[in-house]
């Protein structure tokens, strides 16, 4: 490394070097336990930005697991409603949360957005193309470049429709900066919260760019009966649909008790 030329002013001594920008972040929960009175849960993401300086902003964007997602159009024809029309996107996000110092527009370049995908207009939505459609789906879809611009509906209510379960959010204002460069944000899980691992990215921004970030992970499980349930269908899923069949017939079987004893 280059030694630091001496001053100007004839001083033997370098002048002070600025400390690089870090951050540090945890969450008061890294696993969730989902069971059936789960009713949605609310963390808190804390941590301390080293080297914050008057005018810089942060950013924490929480993504959950990733799945891939049909939408169609409805669409009215002869008085009925059908669906039609079905775009599949790949890898889509099954939550995504952003909380900043202001509004994001208010600190960040565009670029700066789109690069690391932070802000609703930033979601990834990947349609593949027809062969690729086929291969993993299984069924026939629209080809992306044959609906133009009509993709943007298609992506807008991906996010719309997310929103509307709370699992899409964005809440500017939602990081509170404390005293010595200490902040924290609330992550709030809704009850339609999907099982997996999250990540929760913590974005330190200057001059329009992010200059530091810092990724902690949080886990959704499914816990007690609703666990062993889970396990069952998707390590065993033929001993699952054989013990759903038993149910349904002594379930059936103990109504027709019940009615003929009444």
């Amino acid at each position: 490394m280059a030694a630091l030329a001496a001053p100007a002013s004839g001083h033997d001594t370098d002048p002070p070097v600025q400390p690089e920008a870090q951050i540090a972040a945890a969450l008061t929960e890294d696993v969730v336990e989902i069971r059936s009175t789960f009713a949605g849960a609310e963390l808190v993401l804390y941590g301390a930005a080293v080297g914050l300086e008057p005018g810089d902003d942060i950013a924490v964007v929480v993504r959950g697991p990733v799945r891939d997602l049909r939408v169609m159009r409805r669409q009215r024809v002869l008085g009925v409603w059908v669906n039609s029309d079905p775009v599949f996107f790949e890898g889509v996000e099954g939550y995504y949360a952003v909380a900043s110092t202001r509004p994001l527009a208010e600190f960040a370049t565009f670029s700066a957005l789109r690069r690391n995908r932070i802000g609703m207009e930033h979601v990834r939505l990947s349609a593949p193309d027809t062969e690729r459609i086929e291969t993993r789906f299984g069924v026939p879809g629209v080809v992306v470049s044959d609906i133009g611009a009509a993709i943007v509906d298609y992506r807008a209510a991906v996010v719309r429709n997310k929103a509307r379960s709370g699992l899409y959010v964005e809440a500017s204002g939602g990081v509170e900066v404390l005293e010595a460069g200490l902040f924290r944000a609330r992550v709030v899980l809704p009850p339609a919260t999907p099982t997996g691992v999250y990540d929760a990215d913590v974005y330190l921004f200057r001059d329009g760019v992010p200059i530091a970030v810092r990724r902690t992970s949080l886990e959704v499980v499914k816990a007690g009966a609703e666990r062993a349930i889970y396990d069952l269908a998707h390590e065993r899923p033929l001993a699952y649909g054989l013990l759903a069949v038993l149910l349904a017939v002594l379930s059936g079987w103990l109504a027709s008790v019940v009615m003929r004893r009444n």
